[in-house]
């Protein structure tokens, strides 16, 4: 029977940070979904609550910060966990009704499908000068990750992408050598036995 996911916890922080907001945001005045174990309001501030302790831990670091993110982490998972329990017991296996909760579904042994592109990418700093840091979400089907950076524009303002190159980490990609005081471009996709995704977003950032 059809159904989705009840635990996200191999899930990166961006990753869960994203599913969280989106599940927050397609339950809420869900009419196939009207007495959830946790009301909407509060599921949504439990979802921004880690998203925003998140953003704060990777800006700013600290025991504090990373101690605040992985607790309201904790609850979050919690709280999806009771939520999606909750989407499979009124969806009956609908797929319909699944997928308009914005949980993840749980695919069948042989459906693999091609990989869907990272959404939540971002370009920051690294810890060393000349240092930059691709960040991005875990997508559960992905095999690999392609990415390109570029360090020059064309005559219309759109990067030159040097050479592509792959990787399995499955949440960060760092570069390394960037020249100071230059505008980097990056973006990614993701790459199973089906094929590979649409690239994500270009992000950018200045190497310092």
């Amino acid at each position: 029977m059809n159904r989705v996911y009840l635990s996200y916890y191999k899930w990166s922080d961006n990753a869960l940070a994203t599913l969280g907001g989106r599940t927050a945001a397609f339950l809420t005045g869900n009419a196939d979904f009207p007495n959830p174990p946790i009301d909407e309001a509060d599921y949504t501030a439990v979802a921004e609550d880690f998203r925003q302790k998140l953003q704060t831990a990777i800006e700013n670091g600290g025991r504090i910060a990373i101690t605040a993110k992985n607790n309201a982490r904790r609850a979050l998972l919690d709280a999806m966990r009771q939520q999606a329990f909750y989407v499979n017991t009124v969806s009956a296996g609908d797929a319909h009704k699944l997928a308009s909760s914005g949980f993840v579904q749980v695919l069948p042994a042989k459906s693999l499908k091609r990989p869907l592109p990272p959404l939540l990418v971002r370009l920051v700093d690294g810890e060393q000068e000349g240092e930059l840091q691709l960040l991005y979400e875990t997508i559960p089907n992905a095999w690999e990750y392609e990415y390109q950076l570029s360090g020059a524009r064309d005559a219309d303002g759109q990067p030159v992408w040097d050479e592509m190159r792959s990787t399995t980490n499955t949440r960060e990609t760092l570069f390394a050598g960037l020249t100071e005081g230059v505008r980097y471009f990056a973006r990614i996709r993701s790459r199973n036995g089906k094929g590979v995704s649409d690239w994500s977003h270009t992000v950018s950032r200045i190497a310092r």
